[in-house]
């Protein structure tokens, strides 16, 4: 019973380090103690404990506006881009896409109901707009759809059912009837096209990666702007883009 107990106490303890760390990851900017109890859904004294610890360790910093993410974050960072298979594998594959289509070129996986930027190459006219690896976005607006598409019928009505209306960048709205027509789209011409669905006048094509067993282990993008590239032109990369697919899916 001691041992069961003690686990469980310590793996309560983790959950709650895990908690503020990604309450901190997702800010915007420094946050105050009571912010993150709020956010972190934590008593103020457990929140200041926690945080205190992980001050201790680095992983938490504290300045005259608040917390914020520690130095220690960024070597972790660093670990996975030098070990995890896929971006390392990506890279050079989004290089030479980029090179030849002149578009900014992503490879992203799925993280719960989010997707992350796990590998980027710039193309030949910078975005407007800031997107650095490790950003997390929702599944459900712009190229996170391809992921979506890939999840059983019965995984993916429970995400339709917890989804919550979004608001596009074009100034529309997309309900969960919307979004199932979009991913049944998806699932019927393999790629999804979107535009200002994040960004205003932003343009991206996205298509699935596949292992060896044919299993969705992320997805592939081609982002621009829609001052510099039409969704014709965009489209007509697209077998560009697949091949792309193919040869990171045959590395892994």
């Amino acid at each position: 019973m001691g041992a069961t107990a003690e686990g469980g106490n310590q793996g309560r303890t983790l959950d709650r380090a895990l908690d503020v760390l990604e309450c901190l990851e997702r800010a915007r900017g420094p946050l105050r103690l009571s912010d993150i109890a709020r956010e972190a859904d934590l008593h103020l004294a457990t929140t200041q404990r926690t945080v205190n610890q992980l001050v201790r360790r680095g992983y938490v910093q504290q300045g005259r506006l608040g917390y914020s993410l520690g130095p220690v974050v960024l070597s972790l960072a660093h670990g996975f881009v030098v070990n995890d298979r896929l971006s390392t594998v990506a890279t050079p594959v989004l290089t030479e896409l980029s090179a030849t289509t002149r578009l900014t070129s992503s490879v992203f996986v799925r993280s719960g109901d989010e997707r992350i930027l796990v590998a980027r190459v710039s193309g030949a006219d910078p975005l407007r707009y800031q997107f650095p690896i490790g950003r997390r976005v929702p599944l459900n607006i712009g190229g996170g759809k391809v992921l979506l598409a890939a999840l059983p019928d019965e995984e993916f009505e429970e995400y339709l059912h917890r989804f919550p209306e979004a608001a596009l960048a074009s100034g529309g709205t997309q309900g969960a009837r919307e979004l199932k027509e979009e991913v049944e789209r998806v699932r019927e011409n393999g790629y999804h096209l979107a535009e200002s669905e994040r960004e205003l006048g932003a343009l991206s094509l996205s298509l699935p990666v596949r292992d060896a067993d044919k299993e969705v282990i992320g997805a592939i993008n081609l982002v621009t702007t829609t001052d510099v590239t039409s969704a014709e032109e965009l489209l007509a990369w697209l077998p560009e883009l697949s091949r792309g697919a193919g040869a990171i899916g045959a590395r892994i």
